[in-house]
């Protein structure tokens, strides 16, 4: 297996992304610098921070993070690191095709 880590923002600090074949995994992030999004194109999944509705200093935010998947256009996407205050049952019934939520003891094949 090959994993390839490139820098993502965390708030006001730096923090890991990681690419293994064609699933990149972005937890604690906010943004994407210009130099790492070149991995986030051609995957089967994009498995994304997505920590609350309301914008947050140090993660994406659902908007934010809906805005980067149709940027990047993964085959699926799945919202990763929910708050409490996100109704889980509610999102998930109203997430466009292709997007999941993750959640504890998820596992799938690539």
């Amino acid at each position: 297996l090959s994993i390839k880590s490139f820098d993502v923002v965390h708030g006001m600090i730096k923090a890991t992304g990681y690419l293994f074949e064609k699933v990149a995994y972005l937890s604690d992030c906010n943004k994407i610098p210009h130099k790492s999004l070149k991995y986030l194109y051609n995957l089967d999944f994009l498995i994304i921070d997505c920590l609350k509705f309301k914008k947050h200093p140090s993660h994406f935010n659902y908007d934010d993070a809906l805005n980067l998947i149709k940027k990047v256009n993964p085959k699926k996407a799945i919202l990763t690191n929910l708050h409490t205050d996100i109704d889980y049952e509610n999102l998930k019934k109203r997430l466009p095709k292709g997007i999941f939520l993750a959640y504890d003891g998820l596992s799938f094949n690539f």
